[in-house]
């Protein structure tokens, strides 16, 4: 009984397995240059040093439009790779492929499309309409 519960776990072959897993390494790693470019943009943005004041001086009080969006970017960034760390953790655990909402499958085209995402269609349209 635990083998089939086992099984149903793991439905996933190694091979689409392994093939997602490389995805999202490549995906996280991609992200993550993304993050650290957006990270040099603000500081770039807000050049701390042509503050001619001894003055302290707070990113909120310097920030600009431009500031505003790339911490907006920033923290969408780091909730993707939230959600790629999630998700190869999943993979760890025999997990990833099953909506961590209702555990049915996701479907590839899904997969293909959002490897990260923890839940299927379906789910996601509740939690939307929520």
């Amino acid at each position: 009984m635990e083998d089939k519960i086992q099984n149903k776990k793991n439905a996933m072959s190694p091979e689409n397995r392994n093939r997602y897993q490389l995805m999202l390494k490549e995906l996280h790693e991609r992200v993550g240059g993304e993050v650290n470019y957006v990270v040099e943009s603000i500081h770039e943005d807000v050049d701390i040093k042509a503050n001619v004041s001894s003055a302290p001086v707070h990113l909120a009080d310097v920030a600009t439009e431009t500031v505003d969006v790339d911490v907006q970017v920033l923290h969408t960034e780091r909730s993707i790779l939230d959600q790629i760390n999630a998700a190869l953790q999943r993979i760890d655990d025999g997990s990833f492929g099953r909506c961590t909402k209702c555990g049915g499958a996701i479907p590839e085209e899904r997969l293909s499309a959002l490897p990260y995402t923890p839940v299927c269609a379906r789910c996601a349209q509740s939690e939307a309409g929520e």
